[in-house]
């Protein structure tokens, strides 16, 4: 494996060189990815963990993650799991103790190689005690360079699915581009004639107001009669969504959808016309099934979460202060009769 990149554009040691310079794909047998995050980033990081399992064949895959955060875990294509507790198991309201997570850290094997996705104070760690031949990160500050043999930066104007993947382009895998997210088969699509909304988000500041989303709803109901416009609930107490359901109770084509289990929402998921959601993670496994989505964004960047495809849109304005529900509602309107119409 031969590095070959622009000064700059990423950065190898004089050790990672060397180290690569007389292997092969075929030579490395063990691989670890650190991805302490949520669903959202899980789906994210498929295309990455499925390029990486055919440009290794012969390496086993162990993922590490942390425990309070392991819904949705790819576990159709990894072969381990690491565990790290950054809460205490029997007090999720107690932070473990640096001597604790030190011990979880070096309970991983020996590797060949260390992929850090997460970039954060816990995979910095586990980067410093973990045994490795060949380290790769981000290299969001140049101090963190000390830490990995070999770096890549991640762009805020390209999708996370894709900017993953360049550290694999790094070490000269030809794959980017199409996405792949191994559901075809698990999740066949029936459409359905249904529109969902997902009104929450994993903070507050990300939630576009439940009367926005009430009045989004009131409008495409009306535009779209003959479309069912389904109100996804969360698993979480304050995910009822009543604010967005209100005054539309008796609107024939307006539902509210309890929460499902993880294998039905992928299902109807894939099942459905179009997603509008907040930057959360029923976005992401919409995404990842392959269906149309609308995101509304104000909090984070969008360019980072938006695959310019032609099939998924995101509503943001220039201050990124909350959209106004024209926006969105235009969006919406023009995506759907585009694809469908």
């Amino acid at each position: 494996m031969i590095l070959n990149f622009r000064r700059g554009s990423a950065f190898a040691s004089t050790y990672a060189r060397k180290y690569l310079k007389d292997k092969n794909p075929k030579d490395i047998k063990k691989i670890t990815v650190i991805r302490h995050a949520a669903i959202g980033d899980f789906m994210n990081i498929r295309p990455f963990l499925i390029n990486m399992k055919e440009f290794f064949p012969n390496a086993k895959i162990t993922l590490s993650v942390l425990r309070t955060a392991m819904y949705g875990i790819p576990e159709d294509i990894i072969d381990n799991l690491h565990i790290m507790d950054k809460y205490d198991v029997n007090d999720k309201k107690k932070k473990t103790s640096f001597i604790y997570r030190i011990s979880q850290a070096r309970t991983l094997e020996k590797q060949d190689m260390i992929f850090d996705l997460t970039d954060s104070s816990m995979s910095l760690m586990l980067i410093v005690l973990a045994k490795a031949d060949l380290k790769l990160g981000y290299a969001y500050r140049a101090i963190r360079r000390m830490f990995y043999d070999a770096s890549t930066l991640r762009s805020d104007f390209v999708i996370e699915a894709e900017s993953t993947q360049h550290m694999l382009n790094l070490l000269g895998s030809k794959k980017l581009r199409p996405l792949e997210y191994g559901f075809k088969k698990k999740y066949p699509k029936n459409l359905q004639s249904q529109i969902v909304y997902f009104a929450g988000a994993s903070t507050d500041n990300k939630k576009w107001e439940e009367e926005k989303f009430n009045l989004l709803v009131d409008n495409m109901s009306k535009e779209f009669p003959n479309d069912k416009h389904i109100i996804l609930q969360g698993i979480q107490e304050k995910e009822q969504f009543l604010g967005v359901y209100k005054n539309l109770e008796d609107r024939d084509n307006v539902t509210l959808k309890a929460p499902m289990e993880l294998d039905e929402t992928m299902q109807f998921l894939a099942d459905s016309k179009c997603i509008v959601s907040n930057d959360t993670g029923i976005r992401n496994m919409a995404l990842a099934v392959e269906t149309p989505t609308v995101g509304i964004f104000f909090a984070t960047g969008a360019f980072r979460y938006w695959p310019r495809d032609g099939v998924n849109e995101c509503v943001f304005n220039l201050e990124y202060s909350s959209p106004d529900v024209s926006d969105v509602y235009e969006t919406t309107k023009k995506l759907i009769r585009k694809i469908y119409e």
